[in-house]
């Protein structure tokens, strides 16, 4: 299923190689319109990248797109306060943020530049309606959860993380990967090309190339992919956009035993380093400007 025939010669926005490259003719499935958007794949670094980014990306978010969901703010779990600067970037309306002062963290700030206004839960945490670019300060831990692939500069925004960033401090991001099993399986269906929101889906290729461009570098990558990679994906495939598949919906589509054979197959590819996500672990300390 992840074959591609057509080819188009193209340049690649993360290592600039200049070739023809595969392309792929992806539908937006996570609100269902089926609009169709090009992708390609760099034969160099292996980054999965669209081919336009729309002028109008804005308007493929959305109220019901899931990110910009406020969270329900809960008391921490424990009286000890946990006082290391955080920046969660791309972080929408927050929830990750919510998360971690439940942990006892309060020393919270997050930037989204698609958010209406900025955000305040109390003293806290804050949201302010910014790109990372627009950020100053210094933060001993920097998260991008779920949103690097939806931004249009990569490489400038590992370097204003390198920036950002603590001497000692560290940057989490979270995202998905390529290549992966659902895709050789599901091939356009695979739901994390998310089109148009995902931008880029990245490589451990073109994450390391950029990392080393922004000076800085991958101590780790733990693959956290979970068994949305197949349920999804299938249900892309029968044409359920993602914003229908509720639980109901999985049960009634997959039996349990299908569903305990995606559990299975989900945590042994994990293993492999061949799930379609995972948390690259990122300090400072890269080879500089390539």
């Amino acid at each position: 299923m992840g074959e591609c025939q057509e080819k188009l010669y193209t340049k690649c926005r993360i290592c600039g190689d200049e070739a023809e490259h595969k392309i792929y003719r992806v539908r937006e499935m996570f609100f269902g319109t089926g609009q169709e958007f090009t992708y390609f794949e760099c034969d160099k670094c292996q980054c999965l990248q669209i081919l336009e980014i729309p002028e109008n990306l804005g308007d493929f978010y959305g109220d019901g797109y899931y990110s910009f969901n406020r969270p329900e703010i809960k008391e921490p779990m424990t009286s000890d306060r946990i006082r290391i600067r955080v920046l969660d970037v791309g972080c929408g309306a927050g929830r990750w943020l919510a998360e971690r002062y439940e942990e006892g963290y309060v020393n919270l700030l997050g930037c989204d530049p698609f958010i209406e206004n900025d955000i305040s839960y109390g003293p806290y945490i804050h949201i302010k309606k910014k790109t990372i670019h627009e950020m100053d300060g210094v933060y001993d831990l920097i998260m991008l959860q779920d949103s690097f692939e939806h931004m249009g500069d990569p490489v400038e925004t590992l370097i204003s993380v390198e920036r950002l960033l603590e001497k000692t401090g560290v940057c989490l991001i979270n995202t998905p990967v390529f290549p992966n099993a659902a895709y050789d399986i599901l091939g356009v269906n695979w739901y994390q090309w998310d089109a148009p929101r995902h931008l880029f889906l990245h490589s451990v290729n073109s994450m390391n190339y950029l990392c080393q461009k922004a000076g800085l570098q991958i101590q780790k990558i733990i693959f956290n992919s979970g068994i949305g990679q197949f349920t999804a994906s299938f249900l892309y495939q029968k044409g359920i956009p993602y914003i229908k598949q509720n639980v109901d919906v999985i049960k009634s589509k997959f039996s349990l035993q299908e569903l305990e054979k995606f559990e299975d197959l989900t945590a042994e590819l994990d293993r492999k380093g061949y799930g379609d996500h995972a948390v690259f672990v990122i300090v400072k300390g890269g080879a500089g400007e390539l």
